[in-house]
């Protein structure tokens, strides 16, 4: 895989001297000296560590310029995290919120394509305007990929075929409906209302970063009849909706960690 221009821009840059540079204005490579561990001692495994850490702050820095954090940055600089990784860190949970609400928006619309393209006898107008549906969520979400990953096979004969359909080539339907079929049993559109990019932004940081916000749950203030937990508050400020109520992330959380507790 050819190196990330974005990754060697950044290392360029580390020539610069701590002094010139505050904490939360490091130069990419010093923050990379800064978070390595200490065990990375030899050449070989400080280049390793660096270009990882390298890599991780160009992420970080591409969801700041995308996803600006309101409030959950300061959330995790009082926590501890360093400022200049709490600003990526919290943009980085805002996109994934706003993609994944995207994606459960989108869900079953790619679920009824796909089922439709699983009956036999499709006409090949009908299957090209299923594909396109498909072929969006494909190059958009991460839909597709999730849906065949689950179910242990690969995307790409299926999308290639996609594509054929779309853009008129010789195809063979059959097949489009063969593979649409193995999909199809296994989906189900979840009941309930769809879920906001609040939501899926504070499930993310449940999940993954509990051991910083200090807590996997909520609190009710019986006096002011609302919810008092300081996350709950930073999510309302992040995105702006004062009525927003931790319940369904909490318990999209919970029933993840008790499927993955059960024995396989």
């Amino acid at each position: 895989m050819s190196p990330d221009p974005d990754v060697e821009a950044a290392a360029e840059t580390g020539a610069q001297t701590r002094a010139d540079c505050p904490e939360e204005h490091l130069a990419p490579a010093d923050v990379a000296q800064e978070m390595m561990p200490e065990e990375a001692d030899s050449v070989q495994l400080s280049q390793m560590f660096g270009g990882m850490f390298l890599t991780a702050w160009t992420i970080a820095q591409r969801a700041v310029e995308s996803s600006p954090s309101k409030a959950y940055a300061q959330f995790l600089i009082e926590r501890g995290v360093k400022p200049a990784w709490a600003r990526g860190l919290a943009s980085l949970m805002i996109s994934r919120g706003v993609r994944l609400a995207n994606e459960n928006k989108r869900l079953p619309a790619v679920v009824g394509a796909i089922r439709f393209l699983a009956k036999p006898g499709r006409g090949r107008k009908a299957m090209a305007r299923k594909a396109k549906v498909l072929l969006a969520a494909w190059e958009e979400t991460s839909i597709i990929e999730t849906i065949f990953d689950s179910a242990s096979l690969s995307a790409s004969d299926f999308i290639e075929l996609l594509k054929s359909a779309v853009e008129g080539r010789e195809v063979e339907p059959r097949r489009i409906t063969e593979i649409a079929a193995t999909i199809a049993p296994g989906l189900s559109i979840p009941r309930g209302p769809k879920i906001s990019a609040a939501s899926a932004a504070h499930e993310v940081l449940l999940e993954e970063l509990g051991s910083v916000t200090g807590t996997r749950g909520f609190t009710w203030n019986f006096y002011r009849q609302d919810y008092s937990d300081p996350l709950t508050q930073e999510t309302r400020r992040e995105f702006r909706e004062p009525d927003f109520a931790p319940q369904a992330a909490r318990r999209r959380v919970k029933a993840r960690l008790k499927a993955n507790e059960k024995p396989r």
